[in-house]
């Protein structure tokens, strides 16, 4: 099922009796269950039939419970469990259980499965589900439907801001919805009683993703600008960023650079390297990689991915310190 389809569900009002959602935009994917409970569950009576419970140690028996208990004073119960991992492991006593009884629900209930991610290999245990209900998947939003739903959101507060201005703000903050809305909160709670909210007003409130940030230390390297490089790398640690994540964003950003090089090399266009790239890059961000490809030679880029990998590596295996790789790496990315 599409997320379009669930809409028009939930919009009816005909909310089925069991779904399957996961994916990374878990922020639209909370607000889908946000949305059907209002639908299916009386506020007067929320504490006796809405129930959601998480966790890799939840049970048959526990959901089980759950399922079976009648709603009280009212027609529908909603049950959410999140995170089990029940379906990931086909082999469980427990997935087995699970399967059955979500062979023959009850009318009265709506029972959600939720997960953060889901091995594509196991999509077979998902049989039973699709069977008899549906499975959805939360991709993150492409940009363009992050821009409508960014302007939607300002008409709605009454504020105005220019597209380009959105895009700017997609750009910096990334494709997370969540972090979207919470800068998006900042500008609204920044602008107060004014109507416009202007490109000044996103580059001095609006916090840049860690993503961001690697752009620009990247941009630094390619320049050369070795002070500038620390300086970036103690300002992430003061922020408390995880450095073991800083050296992944760096070394993937490097086999991205290498990969842009090669097709820019290949003669194809920029909207087109776009689809290379799951889910789909931000043109600004698909910009950027064109334009920092062109200051890097090709063995550099492929040499640089490969220590990186390396560096990742050992750290993961407890053989260098997190900090310590990090900047090691950095060192010698200035070393071009």
């Amino acid at each position: 099922m599409e997320i379009r389809d669930l809409d028009r569900e939930i919009s009816a009002g005909k909310i089925g009796r069991l779904y399957f959602f996961y994916g990374q935009e878990q922020f639209l994917l909370e607000n889908k269950i946000k949305a059907i409970k209002k639908r299916i569950v009386e506020p007067d009576f929320e504490e006796f039939n809405f129930v959601k419970i998480e966790g890799k140690k939840i049970t048959a028996r526990e959901i089980e419970n759950q399922v079976l208990s009648v709603p009280v004073m009212a027609e529908r119960k909603m049950v959410v469990v999140s995170k089990s991992g029940i379906f990931g492991n086909a082999k469980a006593k427990d997935f087995a259980e699970v399967c059955e009884l979500i062979s023959s629900l009850p009318e009265y209930i709506t029972l959600i499965f939720t997960e953060e991610e889901f091995d594509k290999k196991k999509e077979k245990n998902l049989d039973t589900v699709k069977k008899n209900g549906s499975v959805v998947k939360f991709d993150l939003l492409s940009p363009k439907q992050l821009e409508i739903w960014l302007e939607k959101m300002f008409e709605e507060r009454g504020k105005t801001v220019l597209s380009k201005d959105i895009s700017r703000m997609i750009e910096i903050v990334g494709q997370s919805m969540a972090r979207l809305f919470n800068e998006f909160e900042k500008l609204v709670g920044f602008a107060t009683d004014r109507e416009k909210i202007t490109a000044q007003d996103i580059e001095s409130v609006v916090s840049k993703s860690l993503e961001a940030r690697v752009f620009d230390l990247i941009d630094d390297i390619a320049e050369g600008r070795q002070k500038k490089v620390l300086e970036g790398l103690g300002l992430l640690r003061a922020a408390g960023e995880n450095p073991a994540t800083i050296l992944s964003l760096v070394a993937s950003r490097m086999g991205e650079l290498l990969m842009v090089k090669q097709l820019l090399e290949d003669r194809v266009s920029a909207d087109n390297i776009a689809g290379y790239f799951e889910p789909r890059k931000h043109p600004f961000v698909v910009k950027k990689l064109c334009e920092q490809s062109r200051r890097f030679g090709e063995d550099y880029l492929r040499k640089m991915t490969l220590k990186g990998a390396r560096y990742a590596a050992e750290v993961r295996s407890g053989k260098l310190d997190k900090w310590i790789a990090t900047e090691v790496y950095a060192a010698e990315l200035i070393k071009k």
